[in-house]
């Protein structure tokens, strides 16, 4: 059994069909998680939702699920997004939207051929609160981030950058990156698994799947879509701008 897994998907619709497409069509992977963040900057934060709940992916609230979920007009100093367009995307959430994001956990732990694997979208606090210590990425940095959940293994996303530090004989981080807020016509997801061979140490097998998307549909929505801000957040979050036209 091999596990898939992606996160920051931010409303790209085209983005997520392509990475669910490709994980169905792979018949070694059995388990598959979301580490948060379906929601904000791009045009399809319902659509979003909806498909990670048909598609029965295992998701974990990321914070801005967190901040639709318990809203009010202070979610502006814990998201990049202001006020305006969380309220925006708050208003296009169907009660059920709302309803199968209450429902998400904020981690979730398995124990996989002899590792204890933590899947959560970013350190955090008993009460659920997003630590903001997001400054530095090392070995110590992060034992001292995630310490509170036992697991020698952590996937978490968040910070948007791919970064890992494998350490099969200890602890090991990887940071997924935002498989949604990407620059170019590919999107991807991590492939993991635990080679167990006679008479050697566990390795992990653990790669990244590059997939191509509709970016060109994607690009067409975005400007359509009476997103608040949506210039600044296309071009910061998905190298898009409506001055020079995506091809």
């Amino acid at each position: 059994m091999a596990i898939a897994v992606f996160g920051d998907i931010h409303g790209n619709l085209e983005a997520l069909e392509a990475i669910l497409r490709h994980i169905k069509r792979n018949r070694k992977i059995k388990k598959t998680f979301f580490l948060g963040d379906a929601i904000m900057f791009g045009p399809d934060s319902s659509a979003c939702l909806k498909l990670l709940k048909k598609s029965k992916v295992e998701c974990l609230a990321g914070n801005h699920e967190q901040r639709v979920s318990r809203y009010d007009k202070s979610a502006e100093t814990r998201t990049y997004a202001d006020a305006e367009h969380i309220e925006y995307v708050f208003k296009t959430l169907t009660r059920d939207d709302l309803n199968f994001i209450r429902l998400m956990p904020i981690e979730q732990k398995i124990h996989y051929k002899g590792f204890d694997i933590c899947f959560t979208h970013y350190s955090h606090d008993k009460a659920g609160t997003l630590r903001e210590e997001t400054d530095e990425f090392s070995e110590l940095k992060l034992k001292n981030l995630f310490s509170y959940t036992k697991c020698n293994v952590v996937f978490f996303g968040h910070l948007h950058a791919r970064k890992l530090i494998i350490d099969e004989q200890g602890d090991s981080f990887i940071c997924n990156g935002s498989s949604g807020c990407v620059h170019g016509e590919h999107t991807f997801y991590t492939y993991f698994d635990v080679n167990e061979t006679m008479g050697d140490d566990p390795n992990f097998d653990i790669y990244k799947v590059n997939i191509k998307f509709n970016r060109k549909r994607f690009v067409e929505k975005m400007e359509k879509t009476p997103l608040p801000g949506k210039e600044v957040y296309a071009k910061f979050c998905f190298g898009t701008n409506f001055d020079k036209r995506d091809n």
